[in-house]
């Protein structure tokens, strides 16, 4: 039975498939090509900055009420809640600064700079969140997809391949799928311990 933090948690991640998947519906031509760009040339384009712009709003959205809703009697809460809001702030900035970075060379470094942020984060935070559900074997799956992802990252930032939509794809459902579940296995334990 999924807990209140888990249920916002869990419509922010599916709010974020939903819209990647219509952005790329939309055009997949911005992502999917031999020379890879990343998911904000979603939102610098009229027929894909509305979904994209939702994407993001959602999941900040959702991912907020997850924090506010979730009850912090432990440390684990309060790391999580930390982490729930860190991700949720971290998803505001990539998506403000999407906006004006192909006005020009400071804008699109101060993009870059969160995305190299948010290409950190998730994998950095999904180490606390494995540690917390490793007993099951689809956690050991995500969390390998977070290190597949962040290796990819890291190709893409030295330039050796260009996939950095492949990237930031794995990365982020290797992530969502901790996501939702740690939250829900540490929601549980408060609930019980309270």
């Amino acid at each position: 039975m999924a807990t209140r933090a888990s249920k916002y948690v869990t419509l922010g991640q599916w709010n974020l498939i939903i819209f990647v998947t219509l952005c790329l519906s939309l055009h997949p031509g911005f992502v999917l090509k031999r020379d890879e760009g990343g998911f904000s040339n979603y939102g610098i384009h009229i027929k894909t900055a509305i979904p994209y712009t939702l994407t993001y709003v959602g999941c900040v959205f959702f991912t907020l009420r997850a924090s506010n809703v979730m009850p912090v009697i432990g440390r684990e809460s309060r790391v999580l809640v930390a982490l729930l809001r860190s991700y949720a702030l971290i998803c505001f900035l990539l998506l403000v600064s999407t906006y004006g970075y192909s006005v020009n060379t400071p804008l699109k470094d101060l993009h870059g700079v969160v995305g190299l942020i948010a290409m950190v984060f998730d994998p950095v935070a999904s180490i606390w969140l494995y540690v917390r559900v490793k007993n099951f074997n689809w956690d050991r799956t995500w969390f390998g997809a977070e290190l597949v992802g962040l290796v990819l990252g890291v190709l893409d930032f030295f330039k050796v391949v260009h996939v950095l939509f492949a990237a930031q794809a794995v990365i982020a459902i290797g992530f969502g799928f901790l996501l939702v579940h740690a939250t829900h296995q540490i929601e549980t334990a408060e609930a019980v311990a309270s």
